[in-house]
């Protein structure tokens, strides 16, 4: 090689030199190689890291003869190196296997009587299997950052949960509910195990983190916080807590009462209220108050909370659900209302085509008025006879002897509807 060759090669082994020093110590001061160094591993993690070590090792038994043939290098090329004789040797260190590296002994039948245990490889071969190395062992590391990154805040957010739950129990100073702390202590127990120790585990192919077993934890311990939040309400004020409760069943059973008045009323003119019943939920709630009571003189506080929020929900839901069918019973006069219109309507256009008198289309109409008009009447009927009325006067040849023919828009519903209203 000549003088400028040695010059130009020199000058490049060193730059690699000090970029691979370099990040050597960033790989080695990184949080994530730090984590994996330092904790007991187990599972998936564990295997990968104990694969990624080998590679580390390799790396640095690599670097070290690596950076002691640049320094021989470098320091044969400052002793003047112009001689023939120190080209040579300087072509070889820095082209030439002169890269001593012990070997990985092989299994005992895979070796030969002669074989050696180190090989000789060059400064390019070097970069390339440090490359490789350090690639391999990146690629742990920065797995486990991700998971690591991922996981320990929301592990951090459910030992907070869990120390709100426990503060809130102590508060509380129940007995009876050991058995559903325990499981969440282990169950928390198990999920911090992971996140610490077998992080990758929970790292799926395409790099995101599964943190599905997280949010069930968290969606359980929000759940417990709820129930003493409610519990250390009922214990401190149970009785104006229960006093709105009974005024709202009160309320509940009044508005039931005058709607079961008002399914009469609507009974008596149309047919259909048949389908639109009132259940009466008020003596289960009033059982529900009662329990309440028998848990309140035990100190089951926790349970008397979650008692307390399942009967409210379901005060409210049977006040909704009456306020719905209120309004399907009116939503049947309207109904009513409506079809009387149209008959009105179809009878003036009748007297306007002079068919008032035809056998036939009175005989329509008079169907559809008795169904209208008749208590109670049948509103599916009704519908169908308006139905046929309406189609008794758009027949072919029929025509309007005034411009001010009313025809339904393109909204009219008169058609085959069964003319009720559905739950």
């Amino acid at each position: 090689m000549s003088r400028e060759g040695i010059e130009h090669a020199l000058n490049r082994v060193r730059g690699e030199l000090k970029r691979i020093t370099l990040n050597l110590a960033d790989l080695e001061d990184h949080v994530g190689h730090r984590m994996l160094k330092g904790a007991a591993l187990r599972g998936l993690t564990r295997e990968r890291w104990e694969h990624a070590e080998r590679h580390v090792h390799r790396l640095w038994t690599t670097y070290d003869a690596f950076r002691r043939t640049v320094e021989e290098a470098t320091g044969h090329h400052g002793q003047g190196g112009g001689r023939p004789s120190d080209q040579v040797r300087l072509t070889f260190l820095l082209t030439g296997p002169c890269l001593e590296l012990p070997l990985e002994k092989a299994p005992l039948h895979e070796r030969g009587l002669l074989d050696t245990d180190t090989e000789h490889i060059t400064l390019a071969e070097a970069v390339a299997r440090m490359t490789a190395d350090y690639e391999e062992v990146t690629e742990v590391v920065s797995a486990a950052e991700t998971a690591w990154n991922s996981l320990h805040p929301r592990l951090a957010d459910l030992d907070s949960l869990w120390r709100e739950v426990g503060t809130l129990s102590d508060m509380i100073e129940e007995a009876g509910n050991e058995r559903d702390d325990e499981s969440l202590r282990s169950e928390l127990a198990g999920i911090g195990d992971t996140v610490r120790r077998d992080p990758l585990s929970l790292l799926g192919a395409d790099r995101r983190v599964d943190t599905s077993g997280m949010e069930r934890l968290r969606k359980r311990l929000e759940a417990a916080r709820g129930e003493l939040r409610d519990a250390l309400r009922m214990r401190d004020s149970y009785r104006e807590s229960t006093a709105r409760l009974v005024s709202a069943v009160d309320d509940l059973e009044a508005a039931l009462a005058s709607l079961r008045e008002r399914r009469a009323h609507v009974a008596g003119r149309i047919r259909e209220p048949r389908a639109i019943d009132v259940p009466d939920p008020v003596p289960a709630l009033r059982a529900r108050i009662d329990a309440m009571d028998a848990l309140r003189s035990r100190g089951r506080w926790r349970e008397l909370g979650v008692l307390l929020g399942e009967t409210q929900a379901a005060v409210h839901a049977a006040s909704d659900d009456a306020r719905e069918r209120g309004e399907n019973l009116e939503g049947l006069l309207e109904r009513r209302d409506e079809l009387r219109g149209r008959l009105e309507s179809y009878r003036a256009r009748s007297v306007r085509l002079g068919l008032a008198e035809d056998p036939e289309v009175a005989g329509l109409h008079d169907r559809a008025h008795r169904e209208l008009w008749t208590a109670p009447g049948d509103l599916r009927a009704a519908t169908v006879a308006l139905a046929a009325y309406r189609r008794a006067l758009e027949e072919p040849g029929v025509t309007e002897t005034t411009q001010d023919r009313t025809t339904p828009g393109p909204d009219a519903s008169d058609g085959e509807s069964d003319g009720g209203v559905s739950r």
